[in-house]
């Protein structure tokens, strides 16, 4: 999976981020976060970015259960229990069992396509995404800010790992001085990042004037390597599939709505109702 072709890697972005936004029922969402998953995984991360990866979708994914399973309006709504009972002035504070799910397929969505763009970026060298973006046929001056911001990101965390170590190395311990110092002195962390941001990008603007950059000339050809044919094929079966399920919600939709019915598609909307 390491060695695919970039364009297949757009496409599989492309078609992942897709499917997340149209898939509503669980199982299906947890099989597209498990795939996405896979994906990163195949990519070899290192050890760093799987501590960070697996930190970042255990928090949030928590985050947003409890969160929904607190606060979730709509009916019907199961009680599962209560932190604070509800009385004749406040409706308390109750987990809700509808929100749990609610909350798990939302996080799902975030899972599949946070992990597919951490697929792209541990899986493409710098370089090879950059002759990527810039071989699109976009306007030069769009693909040069997307390839230029994806080369920002290793270096922005990089400095946020000096910012914190400097800080660590001069007594600095989170909520050690109490809550509204250690507010301050995060908020602070991100002058140093924004500075060093605001240098790097009239470095950049000096290089790209002083070499004579045009971004309206028509894009070339990078020395990409051919596209295979068989991820050509698949990349078209893919597309396919999300054109396919897009036309189903459309026609799903119009089922729900009360549009456009026909007997004949009554599997059609078991299907969708049950599985997409």
């Amino acid at each position: 999976m390491k060695s695919l072709h970039p364009y297949t890697k757009f496409i599989l972005v492309f078609v992942i981020s897709g499917l997340s936004v149209l898939l509503d029922q669980a199982f299906s969402l947890m099989a597209l976060a498990l795939g996405s998953v896979f994906l990163f995984l195949a990519a070899w991360p290192s050890r760093s970015w799987l501590k960070g990866f697996f930190l970042l979708v255990s928090t949030t994914v928590w985050g947003i259960m409890v969160s929904q399973g607190l606060f979730y309006q709509d009916f019907p709504r199961t009680i599962v229990f209560c932190l604070v009972p509800p009385s004749e002035t406040f409706p308390g504070l109750c987990f809700i069992k509808e929100g749990f799910r609610y909350g798990l397929i939302q996080s799902l969505r975030f899972v599949a396509t946070l992990s597919v763009g951490a697929y792209l970026i541990n899986s493409t060298s710098t370089e090879m995404l950059f002759r990527a973006v810039g071989a699109l046929p976009l306007p030069r001056g769009l693909s040069l800010m997307a390839a230029a911001s994806v080369r920002a990101l290793p270096r922005l965390a990089e400095d946020l790992h000096l910012v914190r170590q400097a800080l660590r190395l001069r007594g600095y311990r989170p909520f050690q001085r109490g809550l509204i110092y250690t507010l301050r002195t995060e908020m602070a962390v991100v002058y140093p990042l924004l500075v060093r941001a605001i240098r790097d990008s009239r470095t950049l603007a000096d290089t790209l004037l002083t070499r004579g950059f045009d971004p309206l000339a028509p894009a070339k050809n990078y020395f990409l390597p051919p596209w295979p044919w068989m991820e050509r094929a698949l990349s078209l079966v893919l597309m396919g599939l999300l054109l396919a399920i897009f036309l189903g919600k459309i026609l799903f939709w119009a089922y729900l709505q009360g549009v456009f019915y026909a007997e004949v598609l009554r599997p059609f909307y078991a299907f969708f109702r049950k599985y997409v």
